[in-house]
């Protein structure tokens, strides 16, 4: 519902109230989904579909019609966007070279990993001078990417090859027929995380790397590669980090040391006296059923493998 924009959803975040901006901000900020598909989902549309099929598709693309403004006019009013796109304006109108260096971060990410690596990256070219903005792939507008100057790709590779839920779209878009030159004023390097265990180690930052490069894209360095098996993990392999600076011509060091500021804060309350405290074992979610462990076998024996992996088995005769 919420990919397909027919359920506008909003997150609140309170360190954005205590910076006196909006802390309501869309989850999605594009639409991704399947309109029809999502209805064909739901009871109500559904009886309509099969009762009257033409009428159906009409009234569906008159939704989506619908939806696409409403979707629009939100992110208008999103009072963050308002900012950003004012800042933009004053940016270029006052400095046109320094739009130039601005630095354009996008990221494919399933578990969080690459996401983390990005923004920690923008947060160095913030410390170092340069203004930077950080996006999933997926939710940065796909005809942007040719406007780019400086495009720094951080894609992880999930299982046996897969791309990352929230760069899938930007990837199938790059393989339609675009023109070789598409982004021949991009200047781009790409980074990726994953586990050489897998045969697919990287797969998905390697072909970013080369669509971009097929593209016309001007790559700025060889593209890094981040490995879960070394021994700090994918951190090692961002070591290249000062060929990029130099590349930017931005300072080794950054400008100022100063600590971002806190994601979150923790508020301790004196517990009731009362009440024993409950136990772990007694915790059940509504609608969860406690279930008896018969086998927990650890699977990774290898003591230089850092994982913890485990096969269980549980009792569920009677559930």
């Amino acid at each position: 519902a919420v990919d397909s924009g027919y359920w506008p959803l909003y997150r609140y975040n309170p360190d954005l109230a205590a910076q006196h901006n909006n802390p309501f901000q869309l989850d999605s900020k594009k639409i991704k989904g399947d309109l029809f598909k999502f209805l064909a989902k739901e009871n109500r549309f559904a009886a309509v579909m099969r009762r009257d099929p033409k009428h159906a598709e009409e009234l569906d693309k008159k939704l989506q019609e619908n939806l696409m403004q409403k979707n629009h006019l939100l992110q208008v009013l999103n009072k963050e966007d308002l900012e950003g796109q004012f800042s933009k304006l004053v940016e270029g109108l006052s400095d046109a070279k320094s739009s130039e260096s601005a630095v354009t971060v996008l990221y494919g990410s399933e578990t969080g990993n690459a996401e983390e690596q990005a923004k920690n990256l923008v947060q160095d070219l913030h410390a170092r001078g340069l203004k930077a903005a950080a996006s999933s792939l997926d939710d940065f507008e796909f005809e942007e990417l040719p406007n780019q100057k400086i495009l720094i790709l951080v894609v992880s590779t999930c299982g046996l090859g897969e791309y990352p839920a929230n760069c899938k779209q930007t990837w199938l878009k790059l393989q339609s027929e675009l023109p070789m030159s598409w982004l021949s004023g991009v200047k781009f390097c790409v980074f990726g995380l994953g586990d050489s265990t897998y045969s697919q180690f990287c797969v998905a930052a390697a072909g970013f790397d080369t669509r971009l490069g097929e593209l016309g894209g001007q790559r700025m360095l060889p593209r890094g590669v981040g490995d879960d098996r070394d021994e700090d993990r994918y951190y090692t392999g961002w070591e290249a980090q000062p060929e990029l600076w130099k590349v930017l011509g931005a300072p080794p060091l950054p400008l100022s040391s100063e600590p971002p500021a806190p994601c979150y804060r923790v508020d301790v309350s004196p517990g009731a006296l009362e009440k024993p405290p409950v136990k772990d074992d007694d915790i059940v979610p509504p609608g969860a059923t406690k279930l008896e462990l018969l086998t927990n076998r650890v699977l990774t024996g290898d003591a230089k493998y850092d994982r913890d992996i485990r096969h269980y088995e549980f009792k569920i005769e009677g559930t």
